[in-house]
């Protein structure tokens, strides 16, 4: 038995290195052709890191030719298929920038904003990919208005904004929580302006209020009338747009403690 597996090993090893000195003849040499019936075939069974360097250098040797743009959209693929999301997006781009009329052209732009997808982190961290993601399905809307993948590019927008939104309530909020009343409502309210679509914008716009209330109050006193009458304000413009707001009761309560302090 020992024998045996040991047998099945040597051979395992033999046939490795075969492989491996093929590869590196193929790498060393000079044949195109070769090349490329080897890159497309380490490609066609998903050996990805094998065909991405002789696809380089095919690009390098080649470049210009006719048959390049189908060898450039193969190694920017590559590198999707084999989870290296930041250069395939690179590659992609540059892809159908370059070769627009391409057939590939409109699958290489869609996949770079699913490259950006894959690379956006939870909501509570910093969201570059996240927006990038973003711009690269609305720019693929643009290029591709009439796409059969536009209904995806939109459900996937949705959800990105979903995520910034979420960071965007949770930062503008923890203004209010620690105190920073006036941060809280410049972030309040720019939030509110960013993401309109935002579920409960009466709530938004009540914390404003209250925030400018409480950051006249902590104020020193001959700056309190001036702040105060920016809450005023932003109370009168909140009674305008919801007359019938719940919040109402206790922001009625809040004027008539203003008035009295001005007395």
């Amino acid at each position: 038995m020992f024998l045996r597996k040991f047998y099945i090993l040597f051979l395992l090893f033999v046939v490795l290195s075969s492989c491996n000195r093929q590869y590196e003849k193929v790498l060393k040499g000079n044949n195109m052709e070769e090349k490329l019936k080897i890159a497309n075939t380490y490609y066609s069974k998903k050996k990805y890191e094998k065909a991405i360097p002789i696809y380089e250098q095919l690009l390098t040797v080649l470049k210009g030719q006719k048959s390049v743009d189908e060898i450039y959209y193969k190694y920017a693929n590559a590198h999707y298929l084999n989870g290296s999301y930041e250069l395939a997006a690179f590659y992609l781009r540059s892809f159908y920038n370059t070769y627009p009329s391409s057939p590939d052209a409109e699958q290489a732009g869609f996949d770079e904003a699913i490259c950006y997808l894959k690379l956006s982190p939870r909501y509570s961290l910093e969201q570059a990919s996240t927006q990038k993601a973003i711009d690269a399905f609305q720019e693929f809307g643009n290029r591709y208005p009439k796409s059969t993948r536009m209904e995806m590019a939109n459900a996937k927008i949705d959800e990105l904004r979903g995520k910034l939104r979420k960071k965007a309530y949770e930062n503008a909020y923890l203004y209010y929580k620690i105190g920073q009343y006036y941060a809280a409502s410049v972030s309040l309210g720019n939030f509110i302006k960013d993401f309109p679509e935002y579920e409960d914008p009466e709530k938004i716009n009540y914390l404003v209020v209250k925030a400018l209330k409480k950051y006249a109050e902590g104020s020193y006193r001959d700056k309190q009338e001036e702040r105060l009458g920016e809450e005023v304000k932003a109370y009168q413009a909140f009674k305008a747009k919801y007359p019938n707001s719940q919040y109402l009761v206790e922001l009625d309560k809040m004027q008539v403690t203003i008035k009295k302090s001005k007395k």
